[in-house]
């Protein structure tokens, strides 16, 4: 029987984070976003949310929702997510190129899905494949806000708790020196990834790639603007470190570009991607390409995500968000998170989050 979607109702929120961090990319106090809930005529509801460092686009993207997207969706078969997405997409394709837009529609998607995993009594990881539960999780942070003190520190403490890889930010030329320290501090068997967040040109991306692979960091992740696809295949051409790269695309069809490209990683963000559908044929594209999959932020949700793929490496582990915000810990054990085994994809905001944190 369809499950008819009867509501769907987006909230903007400002979700603080647990200190201010700095990238390439801008300084940092909370997480702008919007909680999004798809009701349904059997009483069955879904949780979703956009979450995206950077801006004030709250209220933005829930009123997206809720005036272009919503009556849309309204009508709709919940258990048909396929459907629901093309109905809402299609129409709006000259605002879904990529911003606010596929923003919202990633936030109603991750609902969608969650009714589909509720109604069939499944976790969303097992409706996706289920290639494994207990999903590795790579440690990231590395703020350029940091001092080097706190930055080894940080470091430290991933590896504490079992976690084998740390992502660090990088800006110019001058913070190769942020490897070094870290190589020194934690041996040479840990594995040291960099992220330059957009900031290089395609000379200067390779040269830090030449610098970096001294110090045997495996990745180094946006180096050029993500829409410069054609820079970015430069990059991938002279690069003496494997590139990684994803946060900021949109859709399968820009993950195409790419793998097409000679990426070695892809690292959808499922609240901007277009969400699980698009998450999960983006592992396709992985799989298919011979390329790793992890994840853009959302830890509590990615790893379902990732796990579910052959092709899932790691999801990406930070602590941002305090865990309090949650219903439901994401606790790190030996460098994995456990998938929630709920029905749905078990992922939702502690009412006391909501109304401390609504806009």
């Amino acid at each position: 029987m369809p499950l008819t979607i009867t509501s769907v109702e987006a909230t903007p929120i400002a979700l603080p984070l647990t200190k201010p961090i700095a990238s390439a990319l801008g300084t940092y106090t909370s997480v702008p976003g919007a909680a999004v809930w798809v009701r349904t005529s059997e009483g069955m509801d879904g949780f979703g949310f956009n979450l995206g460092l950077g801006g004030a686009v709250s209220r933005a993207v829930a009123a997206y929702i809720n005036d272009e997207l919503a009556p849309l969706a309204v009508g709709q078969d919940a258990l048909a997510p396929e459907a629901v997405w093309n109905r809402m997409w299609a129409p709006n394709k000259a605002r879904m190129h990529g911003g606010i837009g596929v923003w919202g529609l990633s936030a109603v998607d991750i609902a969608v899905w969650d009714i589909v995993g509720k109604a069939a009594g499944l976790p969303v990881n097992t409706l996706l494949g289920g290639h494994r539960q207990r999903v590795p999780v790579y440690g990231s942070g590395g703020w350029l806000s940091l001092s080097d003190t706190e930055l080894v520190a940080e470091c430290e403490a991933m590896a504490a708790i079992g976690i084998g890889s740390y992502k660090f930010k990088i800006k110019t030329l001058d913070h190769v020196g942020r490897a070094a320290l870290l190589r020194r501090a934690m041996g040479d068997d840990f594995i040291l990834l960099a992220d330059a967040n957009q900031g290089l040109t395609v000379a200067e991306a390779i040269e830090m790639s030449d610098r970096l692979s001294e110090y045997g960091v495996a990745w180094l992740e946006e180096p050029v603007l993500a829409e410069a696809v054609d820079d970015l295949a430069e990059v991938t051409a002279g690069s003496s470190v494997p590139i990684a790269t994803g946060e900021n695309n949109y859709f399968s069809w820009g993950f195409r570009h790419l793998c097409q490209r000679g990426v070695a990683y892809l690292q959808p963000d499922v609240a901007r991607c277009g969400g699980i559908g698009e998450f999960r044929k983006i592992a396709g594209l992985a799989e298919s390409y011979r390329v790793a999959l992890s994840s853009h932020l959302w830890h509590e949700l990615s790893i379902s995500l990732v796990g579910a793929s052959p092709s899932g490496w790691a999801a990406e582990y930070t602590t941002v968000l305090s865990p309090e915000l949650w219903t439901r810990p994401f606790e790190v054990v030996d460098g994995h998170i456990d998938v929630p085994q709920v029905p749905g994809h078990g992922v939702e905001l502690t009412a006391e989050a909501l109304e401390r944190f609504a806009l």
